[in-house]
């Protein structure tokens, strides 16, 4: 007998490196979806009508308004959030600053680019645009927000978000309560060194009426303002405010 084997040679399979790969980005993929659900589930709890969040119904009211302002969907937002009244104000205010930090920018671009996963963030701008909605919506419900408005407007850690001074001057006007403290304010807002704040400041202004005469010699001065629009706004909501002393100016 031959001392050959009858059986033939085992072979054995080396592991390649492929698998402990794939098992490394699925355990990988598996943390980062495990963190981004905590990270959606860490959110406040926003207030809610007929079990809707408000940012559902200030972006149903934001949409609406412009393609169809009397239509049934924006005065079904509207109901919504004037229901849900002061209540939306800490969640609009919270929206109003916020920021999307460099780590959430970089994760949604990741989760894009690399894993083809399009979760549906909220980033800060779509934020802005639901607060400055609300606001518009609760008109003089969201008078408590106005110290905290002033404040944003004021604060100099704002300044290069020329956006806030100007939707914090609009959100004022929209408001239009409290003129011993908002007036002043938008007052000042006419000379802003962005002429987008000056020109929603004048505008802001006519909201508030007889209330609002203390800004007249302002508005005068603003009738020279180097922007066209500003001029125009200017002198509209003077007209708005004091007919005789748009007239004595010139303004037709």
């Amino acid at each position: 007998m031959s001392g050959r084997s009858r059986f033939p040679p085992r072979i054995v399979h080396t592991p390649t490196v492929r698998k402990p790969r794939r098992i490394l980005l699925v355990t990988l993929l598996i943390a980062l979806l495990g963190f981004v659900s905590w990270l959606l589930l860490s959110q406040p709890v926003e207030p809610a009508y007929q079990g809707k969040p408000l940012n559902f119904w200030c972006f149903q009211y934001a949409s609406n308004s412009f393609s169809h302002p009397d239509g049934q969907a924006a005065k079904q937002a509207e109901i919504a959030i004037r229901t849900i009244g002061t209540n939306a104000v800490p969640t609009l205010l919270r929206w109003f600053t916020a920021e999307d930090s460099e780590f959430k920018r970089k994760l949604i671009q990741f989760t894009r680019r690399k894993l083809f996963i399009n979760i549906n963030w909220r980033q800060a701008e779509l934020k802005h645009f639901e607060a400055e909605f609300g606001f518009r919506c609760l008109g003089s419900d969201g008078a408590s927000a106005i110290p905290s408005l002033i404040k944003i407007y004021e604060d100099p850690s704002y300044v290069p978000r020329s956006y806030l001074h100007f939707a914090s001057a609009r959100a004022l006007g929209d408001i239009h309560a409290k003129p011993a403290l908002t007036v002043p304010i938008l007052t000042r807002a006419l000379h802003d060194p962005d002429e987008s704040v000056r020109e929603v400041a004048a505008s802001s202004l006519a909201a508030f009426g007889n209330d609002a005469k203390s800004a007249v010699p302002e508005l005068i001065k603003t009738l020279a303002d180097p922007d066209s629009d500003v001029r125009n706004e200017a002198a509209s909501t003077l007209q708005k405010i004091h007919p005789v002393a748009a007239a004595n100016a010139g303004v037709k």
